[in-house]
């Protein structure tokens, strides 16, 4: 099957954004950076070279994502901008996606199964054209906090287990006038983000009116029961 670069819907960065298409090593773990592959079309435009520089000690590197990789890469020469660079200047020409103040390099991102591919280019000649960023989306769900708590005393406390959470709000709660407690959600998660909401409702001898429904799309951090 011909690869096509359309299945990735690549689409153009945000400046918030900007930063995944660059190396930060105090970041790689928590991001899942699988590594990043350095690639220029050679001094005729129409050649292509590239270098893999591994992240996290090869440890995502698996035969999965080399498929996945593999796959994106083909596609992107196939017809999209990595075909050459006329083809990668007129991409981006046409497409925006501007990550740096004097608008040389773009940023394109592309999600396939549990990867994502953030492609930065640069159509300068005499430049390294493309780095390719590579990511592992499950590595960033892994150890993230589900919500924290705290107290008047200055005691605070950092939960990972949504059940050990749940608890907690649920055996604090109660006496939060006199401890001073106070929990913020984290997660996105519906399911745990109702059982707060159930047990502030429940507090005041009330029901959550909310299905669960609602909180499906629903984003940000919660505290004390209530959305920021």
């Amino acid at each position: 099957m011909k690869p096509n670069s359309n299945c990735f819907s690549l689409r153009p960065a945000t400046c918030k954004e900007a930063s995944l298409f660059y190396l930060d090593d105090q970041a790689d773990r928590s991001l899942g950076t699988v590594g990043h592959v350095r690639m220029d079309f050679g001094s005729s435009g129409k050649g292509f070279y590239h270098t893999w520089w591994p992240h996290n000690g090869e440890q995502f590197n698996t035969p999965e994502f080399k498929e996945a990789l593999q796959q994106f890469v083909d596609a992107m020469r196939t017809d999209g901008p990595l075909r050459d660079l006329p083809s990668m200047d007129r991409f981006c020409r046409q497409n925006g996606g501007a990550i740096t103040e004097d608008g040389l390099s773009y940023g394109y991102l592309a999600e396939m199964g549990s990867y994502r591919f953030c492609l930065r280019c640069t159509t300068s000649p005499g430049e390294y054209q493309c780095y390719l960023y590579c990511y592992d989306l499950r590595q960033q769900t892994l150890d993230r906090p589900v919500g924290r708590v705290s107290f008047a005393n200055g005691e605070h406390m950092e939960f990972t287990a949504p059940q050990d959470y749940l608890r907690t709000i649920r055996e604090e709660l109660p006496t939060k006038d006199g401890t001073g407690f106070l929990f913020e959600t984290l997660t996105d998660a519906p399911a745990v983000r109702k059982a707060v909401d159930d047990m502030v409702y429940d507090l005041y001898g009330e029901e959550n009116p909310r299905p669960l429904e609602d909180y499906v799309s629903r984003q940000g951090p919660e505290m004390g029961g209530q959305q920021m």
